[in-house]
């Protein structure tokens, strides 16, 4: 999916629907933002992201605390 289309991305109606862990699609479609932008966000210190290989995960209750304690400009 190049640029990111919004139109791609899962949509979540409330956390309870967030899979257990989330890649960057899952980050995208939560936050609102372009794919380009999620792996931004997903390479930055302040993300607590897994890597495995070349794949980035986090786990939904990572990425809640993360979004929840998350302070100020994130990029």
């Amino acid at each position: 999916m190049k640029g990111g289309n919004f139109m791609d991305l899962p949509r979540f109606d409330s956390n309870d629907e967030l899979p257990l862990t989330m890649n960057a699609k899952d980050v995208a479609g939560y936050l609102n933002i372009s794919l380009s932008c999620a792996y931004q966000v997903m390479n930055s210190k302040s993300f607590p992201a897994i890597k495995i290989g070349k794949r980035l995960i986090i786990t939904k209750e990572h990425f809640l605390n993360w979004l929840q304690n998350a302070k100020g400009e994130i990029l």
